[in-house]
């Protein structure tokens, strides 16, 4: 049970991996190639400065997104969760592609004739229309990966149901051979149904459920409150 535990831990880290360095760098990259940053900054310039500006507010709006997450719990969906972590991070984020703007203006002053002036007309209306795909882009990743992948990184937190002052897992968790094994291992040993319940952390009615599909005998399975 532990080492099927890891593999799963394990895939939400290539799952993450993946996230939060593959798709900035890819979009970085698109950055270079499309825009006209070779032209003033060369290769190596251009990389540096499209990656300052993907992987630095990815990697903060997915903060803000998870603080978002952790505050919310299971009262908003996913979709929700997203757009309100990258709303609250747009003040950061501009800050942050100011001070680079600014410092990389002065490594290539050819920058500066590209970029509008700060506070401008056209300044305003370019942070608009940026933050609003930036919006559209964590939120359409988000979802993607949640549903293709299973990604849990954002995903409302399931809690523990109370039971009789017992905190059990759901009742339609997945059962492996590994629960199986300690199922019968429990039932041999005599404990009532309610005990193997508590120690596999799981419903009462899912050890019922599960002895009977299993063909297995449980003298105490009668055991119910009060009974």
């Amino acid at each position: 049970m532990r080492f099927v535990a890891q593999l799963r831990l394990s895939k939400q880290a290539w799952i993450d991996l993946a996230f939060f360095g593959g798709v900035p760098v890819v979009l970085a990259m698109l950055s270079a190639v499309l825009g006209p940053y070779a032209a003033i900054m060369g290769g190596i310039g251009a990389v540096t400065y499209v990656l300052s500006l993907a992987l630095v507010p990815w990697w903060l709006t997915g903060l803000a997104t998870y603080l978002v997450s952790a505050i919310a719990g299971r009262k908003l969906p996913l979709w929700l969760i997203a757009a309100i972590g990258v709303v609250a991070a747009g003040p950061f984020v501009s800050l942050y592609v100011y001070l680079v703007n600014w410092i990389a203006g002065d490594i290539w002053p050819a920058l500066k004739t590209f970029l509008p002036a700060t506070f401008s007309t056209g300044h305003l209306k370019s942070a608009v229309v940026s933050e609003g795909r930036a919006i559209v882009l964590w939120i359409a990743f988000v979802i993607i990966f949640r549903e293709t992948l299973g990604w849990a990184r954002f995903a409302p937190q399931v809690k523990d149901t109370g039971c009789e002052g017992e905190r059990f897992q759901l009742s339609g968790a997945e059962w492996t051979a590994e629960d199986d094994a300690l199922l019968r291992v429990l039932i041999g040993s005599g404990k009532p149904p309610r005990a193997i319940a508590l120690e596999m952390k799981r419903t009462v009615g899912g050890i019922r459920a599960r002895t009977a599909k299993l063909g297995l005998r449980n003298n105490r399975i009668g055991d119910r409150p009060g009974g």
